[in-house]
């Protein structure tokens, strides 16, 4: 999952910036003071002021970013984020733009600004994972399958990264290794409701219904509201409920068949 923009802008429109300060600095801090206290129309008309005062000052232009993001403004956001890249190469502002590029489609230049997360960290496994989600947006999941394995070496004991794997290793036909990776997540963590839920998916998929139910039922034990596992629980005991009535149908055919042979002589 991609981190969340921090919301920074809810409620009405046309409240401008209270604070009396000119500076884009304490504009700024203005802005996050609001913001704190839920005044958050008032605190992005901060960090616009802040910006048009000076359109260089990078806590600004991210503030404003994010706050343009929240709002559903991506491209908005992107011309933030790229401006504050252009005075200071950072992490944080890398990732919003990913996140800003993921949100309106654009996997390919999100793929790019993780990767440049990782060149300033080769050991952010976060990083490593956020590359896989984008990588396998875009349907790369060969290559999403290899940044998983990366965050997994990075840090073995996250449970996440192994319920992704998995997912990319299903999507190319590697079955055996992506229900392992599954599987692994849940050891990691008992109560990961969405690593019960790929798993059952899976299996139901590959035809193994039984385990699949077992899977399921777990999903809904932790989580009732679960929609789609009622869903593909359901699905399951239908598919269930057909499988023996085909075994019973075969093996009545079979009685018949042998009944027919003994009155023949036949056995």
């Amino acid at each position: 999952l991609l981190a969340a923009f921090v919301p920074l802008c809810v409620g009405g429109e046309g409240k401008g910036c209270p604070s009396k300060d000119k500076g884009a600095d304490d504009l700024v801090k203005a802005g996050r003071t609001l913001a704190r206290g839920r005044q958050l129309v008032e605190a992005k008309a901060c960090y616009k002021k802040a910006v048009e005062t000076n359109p260089r000052y990078v806590p600004g232009l991210l503030e404003l970013g994010t706050a343009e993001s929240q709002d559903g403004n991506f491209q908005a956001a992107i011309k933030h984020f790229s401006a504050a890249l252009k005075q200071e190469v950072t992490s944080p502002a890398l990732n919003n733009l990913a996140i800003a590029y993921q949100s309106i489609g654009a996997h390919a230049d999100a793929v790019a600004a993780y990767k440049r997360v990782i060149k300033i960290d080769e050991d952010d496994d976060k990083a490593f994972y956020n590359l896989g989600t984008a990588l396998e947006k875009a349907g790369e999941f060969k290559d999403a399958a290899k940044a998983y394995r990366q965050a997994i070496e990075i840090e073995p004991e996250e449970a996440k990264y192994y319920n992704n794997l998995g997912g990319c290793l299903a999507a190319s036909n590697r079955t055996d290794t992506a229900e392992k990776s599954y599987k692994w997540a849940i050891k990691l963590d008992k109560r990961f409701v969405d690593a019960y839920y790929n798993l059952g998916n899976f299996l139901l998929g590959i035809g193994r219904i039984e385990e699949a139910i077992e899977r399921l039922q777990v999903t809904l034990k932790i989580r009732p509201d679960h929609a789609k596992a009622e869903k593909k629980l359901s699905d399951a005991n239908k598919a269930l409920e057909e499988k023996v009535a085909a075994f019973k149908e075969e093996i009545d055919n079979a009685i018949e068949k042998a009944e027919g042979m003994r009155r023949r002589g036949e056995l």
